[in-house]
């Protein structure tokens, strides 16, 4: 019984072995697309925790796995090199407002250069109007980070 025990505390442990903290600083700069005047940017840190199948950047979850249901769609990609770990995330899920189908899209983009440790991460937030064959904008939201990891 107390081999079992141990074995339970340790299994994290062992699972997790690979796991690599980085810490990156850099500038974010947000703004609401087709709107110069909303652009603000800001020095921002964030934490990743690199696992070897898969991410997590400032709480978002990056791996290989994809979900694709009735309601939405999550595709994800993962790949972890010698030279560079990038990860994508594309999320979309179409519903129906007061008679307008509203499609709304999520789009998480990061390159990390493990040579040089800079990192670039895209994210892309957007509701459209798809009721008619030419999408309508109704909001689009852009939030790019570049920096440098240690």
């Amino acid at each position: 019984m107390k081999k079992i025990l141990i074995f339970l505390l340790l299994l994290p442990s062992v699972v997790f072995t690979e796991e690599l903290n980085i810490f990156c600083k850099g500038e974010e700069t947000k703004y609401i697309e087709g709107d110069p005047s909303s652009k603000r940017a800001t020095t921002k840190f964030i934490g990743i925790q690199v696992y070897r199948e898969g991410m997590r950047l400032d709480g978002e979850w990056f791996d290989s796995k994809s979900d694709v249901t009735v309601d939405y769609s999550l595709e994800r990609s993962y790949v972890n090199t010698e030279n560079s770990i990038s990860g994508i995330r594309n999320f979309s899920t179409n519903s129906l407002i007061e008679g307008q189908n509203i499609q709304t899209v999520k789009v998480d983009n990061v390159e990390i250069n493990t040579i040089t440790n800079e990192i670039y991460w895209l994210h892309k937030f957007s509701r459209l109007d798809i009721t008619d064959p030419e999408a309508n904008v109704i909001y689009a939201f852009r939030k790019d980070f570049k920096g440098n990891c240690k």
